[in-house]
């Protein structure tokens, strides 16, 4: 971008910082900028994604699982290896928070500002499936879109929240041993990438969003668990919002203290020199900048809580992640679009349906549930016992429900079906959280085959097994959704609507 497009103020601040590197900072914003992905972990590993990926990948040097690609000639969003969730498109410095929060399994992880979900999904990742995951964003639209990233990334131990962090703080105190705030800010390290955010710059500057990440990081602290860990993020380089907030911080907290992390190239110290009576362990921050780095700008810190968690934050039964009710006054499960669904309205029906009727479509819907599981490996441990039916609904994993009566949840634990006109349906989300061998009936076709395309698109794929009921679609090995067969090689496309390739 050019120069004269930026604001007077920002650079005169930048000149102050950079002195002698100013002018490789301007000659940075002329430059491209570099487009990454990061392997989704759940799914593959860096190493066997490398063995198949079809396009040219250089590593991102601060992520083992982040790869530079070249957005002029390669569309990893088009290709079927997106849709299967085996990637997340993120910007390269964007991958470094949730690279910083050491989240080990079984733990208890809050993305407190998660839209659209590029953190979220790794932190994931990190779980392995095991503790419990709460994305959160204030935006209900947001939260449905971070929803659906979720889901195609295999997630099935997540609970989406769209939540002020007051309301969370509330409500789960002391209840998380790691907490990733990926702070609203003032976007200075990203008007390279994105020049709109110039304007919103001139509206909001670093002093409007100073006071809002000084509020989200007073509700962190209340919901971080003595013992845990959190990690603060901006993607600006105003030392206001950076160095400067989490000196205040410290200062209000004393049981808070910076840690020190890995360092690797491309990273730069935080500076303590650029707020008054800075602490020294304020170096041990992570900033990058555009003419020192491959990525946009952005800050970053590894926050500790000294002390010992409580009773409270480790009595399963307060977080119980199988064995819930979830209530359907209080839970709203997303669709996989990210659109809520309609509540059912209190009135009956015009047409009467018997009782005879009613007795006919619960033994057809049984007969379909037991058909499907019949397909479907133990090993998975989604099991027909552990389904809970709420409405339409089949839940195969609810997740701390009881736990956070009174939030506004978008989306909890791993959806396995739905009653469709007294036939159970297998979901799209659960598609995504199985491994292609975890189904008995599966098409496996690899990603140059012309049928995996007119799959993504929706339409009727020819085979040549003679399959009869729901069976998985895969690409090489990684399953996309759902088909179902007629028994005569025909397989009635069954891929959601709104994950449809345009």
């Amino acid at each position: 971008m050019r120069t004269e497009e930026l604001p007077e103020q920002f650079l005169e601040s930048m000149k102050r910082m950079l002195g002698t590197e100013y002018q490789d900072y301007i000659s940075s914003m002329k430059e491209d900028t570099r487009t990454a992905l990061r392997v989704n972990t759940n799914k593959i590993t860096p190493e066997q994604f490398m063995d198949i990926c079809p396009f040219h990948a250089e590593p991102v040097p601060w992520n083992e699982k982040g790869f530079y690609y070249n957005a002029d000639v390669d569309m990893p969003s088009k290709h079927p290896y997106y849709y299967a969730g085996l990637y997340y498109i993120q910007e390269p410095s964007a991958m470094i928070p949730a690279s910083l929060l050491p989240v080990e399994e079984g733990d208890r992880v809050l993305d407190l500002c998660a839209a659209p979900g590029g953190k979220a999904t790794e932190l994931s990742a990190k779980l392995h499936g095991t503790g419990l995951l709460v994305a959160n964003d204030i935006s209900v639209s947001r939260a449905m879109a971070l929803a659906k990233n979720l889901q195609i990334s295999g997630t099935k131990n997540a609970v989406v929240t769209a939540e002020t962090p007051e309301n969370l703080a509330a409500v789960l105190p002391g209840f998380f041993h790691k907490v990733l705030i990926d702070a609203p800010c003032s976007g200075e390290g990203m008007f390279r990438r994105d020049p709109g955010m110039v304007k919103s710059w001139c509206i909001h500057g670093p002093e409007y969003y100073a006071a809002l990440q000084a509020e989200i990081l007073e509700s962190a602290y209340v919901l971080l668990a003595p013992g845990g860990d959190m990690v603060y993020s901006t993607c600006t380089f105003s030392p206001l919002e950076d160095e400067g907030m989490i000196q205040s911080f410290l200062k209000k907290h004393p049981d808070m203290t910076i840690c020190a992390v890995p360092r690797h190239p491309g990273y730069s110290e935080g500076r303590p020199d650029w707020v008054p009576d800075g602490d020294s362990s304020l170096e041990n921050c992570v900033r990058i900048f555009p003419h020192r780095a491959e990525g946009e700008g952005h800050f970053a810190v590894l926050l500790h809580k000294h002390g010992k968690a409580g009773d409270t934050c480790d009595d399963p039964e307060m977080w119980d992640i199988n064995g819930t009710d979830m209530k359907s006054d209080r839970i709203s499960e997303a669709c996989p679009d990210g659109k809520r669904r309609r509540k059912q309205s209190g009135k009956k029906s015009r047409n009467h349906i018997s009782a005879s009727d009613s007795r006919e479509k619960k033994q057809k819907n049984q007969e379909g549930i037991e058909d499907f599981f019949q397909m479907l490996l133990p090993e998975t441990g989604i099991e027909i016992k552990k389904l809970s039916r709420k409405k339409d609904i089949y839940v195969a994993e609810t997740l701390a429900a009881g736990q956070m009566k009174g939030l506004r949840i978008v989306a909890g634990g791993l959806i396995a079906g739905n009653d469709k006109n007294g036939r159970f349906e297998p979901s799209p989300q659960l598609a995504l959280a199985l491994r292609g061998e975890d189904y008995l009936q599966r098409i496996d076709l690899p990603a140059e085959d012309e049928r995996v395309i007119r799959y993504l698109k929706g339409e009727t794929v020819l085979v040549d097994k003679p399959y009869k009921g729901y069976v998985l679609f895969c690409v090489d090995g990684y399953p996309l959704g759902w088909c179902k067969g007629n028994g005569s090689g025909t397989m009635k496309n069954k891929y959601y609507p709104g994950w449809r390739m345009q």
